[in-house]
């Protein structure tokens, strides 16, 4: 099936600065959505968040970039347009960038393969499992936030049968961000999982450190310890500093990944379908780490169409350790709440065409574009 038109449509999320975490204040979580039309009228979409620039830039590349290379393009020959849309990286210097919106680009492809084979995506991938490990992600920094509040937060999702957590440190001197720690394990019990997230605001010292105070809390895994580049002191973290490394939702293509396992820099593979390079992307990155004997957990963190080609995506792969659940960041789900079902800490993948998200089309996100603008202004 020929592609006729291909665009992205920018939607800043409105979130009012009440939140944030170690590198960002959430005014706005900024999302980009991807359309692929074809000549007969189906659509594939793809969900995109910057995790390089911004959703303006990313947008702007997928409208003027990549949308000529694609049109007229046979929308199944996925492989076939990732080698075309690739051809542009050296020629703008933006690679990480690029990534981003070919990440978009390739979920819309195998959302549109599964509409027009009207399968599942994780169908056409090759189902190993569906029954999909979730976590509760949760545990930002916010005004008016303290310990209390934190704690009754993260047993909330205990309550709701969750039996893992992660939260944010980073983002408080150390002294504070061990207090908030202690009081979410008392909060959340013995025997539940608990993970941190530092967003990478630690020097390689400074996350010894850490690791060091908040091993006795039985920490399952460190997010992002240290900066993003610094993919020897990932590895330094992971081999020596008594916790393991979960690395790393915003690399973004397999070779990063590779230079990152050279290094012994993660134990658990973090990947994230819209930053990585898609789905196409993800199958090799997941391959990867099973050659190497490690598990995969897929960030997700925007809204219910990322988190629903997660899923899928999950139930296609053996080495799976778990899908992220984001208690803030699950836009769009009120529109499509079962996708959220779960039994216990399990999900399982919808049973719709594609990514399984048919609500969502182009006059559906260019209106709640323009309500999320209104909502940003009228605090301005």
């Amino acid at each position: 099936m020929l592609i006729k038109n291909c665009f992205a449509i920018k939607v800043p999320f409105y979130m009012g600065g009440n939140l944030w975490n170690p590198m960002t204040t959430f005014a706005t979580k900024d999302t980009v959505y991807v359309f692929v039309e074809t000549e007969s009228g189906e659509c594939g979409v793809g969900e995109v968040w910057p995790a390089y620039g911004s959703a303006d830039s990313i947008a702007f590349i997928i409208n003027n970039d990549i949308a000529p290379l694609v049109s007229g393009e046979d929308s199944t020959d996925i492989n076939g347009i990732r080698k075309k849309v690739y051809k542009l990286s050296p020629l703008g210097g933006v690679a990480n960038l690029l990534m981003n919106a070919i990440s978009g680009l390739d979920t819309a492809l195998w959302d549109l393969k599964g509409k027009l084979s009207d399968k599942p995506l994780n169908q056409l991938l090759g189902v190993k499992s569906n029954s999909i490990y979730t976590y509760a992600s949760g545990g930002l920094y916010g005004k008016d936030k303290g310990l209390e509040e934190l704690a009754a937060e993260t047993r909330g999702y205990i309550d709701e049968g969750f039996d893992a957590v992660k939260i944010k440190i980073g983002g408080l001197p150390i002294p504070q961000d061990l207090e908030r720690v202690a009081a979410v394990r008392e909060a959340i019990g013995p025997t539940a999982r608990l993970m941190v997230d530092a967003v990478h605001a630690y020097t390689v010292k400074e996350a010894m450190e850490v690791a060091d105070k908040i091993k006795s809390f039985d920490i399952y895994w460190f997010e992002s310890p240290v900066s993003l580049d610094d993919m020897k002191g990932h590895g330094i973290l992971n081999t020596q500093g008594g916790i393991p490394v979960c690395a790393n939702e915003s690399l973004s293509n397999l070779y990063q990944f590779e230079h990152l396992l050279s290094l012994n820099g993660a134990t658990y593979i973090h990947f994230d379908l819209s930053t990585c390079g898609g789905i196409s992307e993800a199958i090799k990155i997941a391959a990867l780490a099973d050659s190497e004997g490690l598990n995969c957990t897929l960030h997700a963190a925007t809204g219910i169409q990322l988190y629903s080609a997660s899923l899928h995506f999950a139930s296609s792969i053996s080495n799976l350790d778990s899908v992220e659940r984001h208690f803030t960041h699950h836009w769009l789900s009120e529109h499509q709440p079962e996708i959220l079902d779960h039994q216990g800490p399990y999900a399982n993948p919808i049973d719709k065409p594609g990514v399984g998200t048919p609500f969502i089309n182009r006059s559906f996100i260019e209106n709640v574009s323009k309500q999320e603008r209104a909502k940003a202004g009228s605090e301005s």
